[in-house]
C-alpha cells in the first residue's frame, strides 16, 4: 500500500507574505488534494535577527484568508532542534555527512557555477579533509556545517 504524500509551505517570518507565496501555498495545497495528500504548514523561524512574531501570525491569517488548512499544530523549525540534532547524530554515526569549514563567502569564490535560482555550487572544498586539517579549522574556531556525502549514501 503507498502512503500519501506529504506535501509542506515553509515560509519564513521576517516579512509579510507576497504574491509568489501565495501562489507557491495554493500550488501545493492543490496538489496535495490532487494526490489524496496533506499540506503542511512549517514556519522557518530560525534566523532570530530576521523573523518576527507578528510575521509568523500574519502568515497564519494570510494563509487561512486565502482558504487553506493545514493539521494542527503548526511546525516550528525553531522548536524541532532536538529532532534535527538526532537526525544529524544519525547521519554522522553511519558516515553520510561530513564538516564542512567554509563561509558562504570563500564558497562562492570557489564556486564553479550557480544552481537555477543564481545560488553558488559548493565546490566540495572540505570533503575529502583529513583528520588533521579538521582539527586545525576546529583549533582556529571556525565552525563546522554538515553536509552530506552523496557518494555514502547513494552506496547504502
Amino acid at each position: 500500500m503507498t502512503q500519501a504524500p506529504l506535501l509542506r509551505f515553509a515560509p519564513s517570518p521576517n516579512g509579510r507574505l507576497h504574491l509568489g507565496h501565495a501562489y507557491s501555498a495554493l500550488f501545493t495545497w492543490d496538489m496535495a488534494d490532487r494526490l489524496g495528500g496533506t499540506a503542511l504548514l512549517r514556519i522557518e523561524g530560525i534566523d532570530q535577527a530576521r523573523c518576527k512574531p507578528e510575521f509568523d501570525d500574519a502568515i497564519v491569517e494570510d494563509l487561512a484568508w486565502l482558504g487553506v488548512t493545514w493539521p494542527q499544530p503548526v511546525l516550528r523549525q525553531s522548536q524541532r532542534m532536538p529532532v534535527y540534532a538526532g537526525a544529524l547524530a544519525s547521519l554522522q554515526a553511519r558516515g553520510l555527512v561530513y564538516p564542512c569549514y567554509c563561509t558562504r563567502s570563500e564558497i562562492a569564490r570557489a564556486a564553479p557555477g550557480s544552481d537555477p535560482d543564481g545560488a553558488p555550487l559548493y565546490p566540495g572544498t572540505c570533503r575529502h579533509l583529513g583528520d588533521a586539517a579538521r582539527a586545525g579549522f576546529s583549533a582556529d574556531g571556525r565552525p563546522a556545517q554538515w553536509r552530506l556525502d552523496m557518494a555514502a549514501a547513494l552506496a547504502v
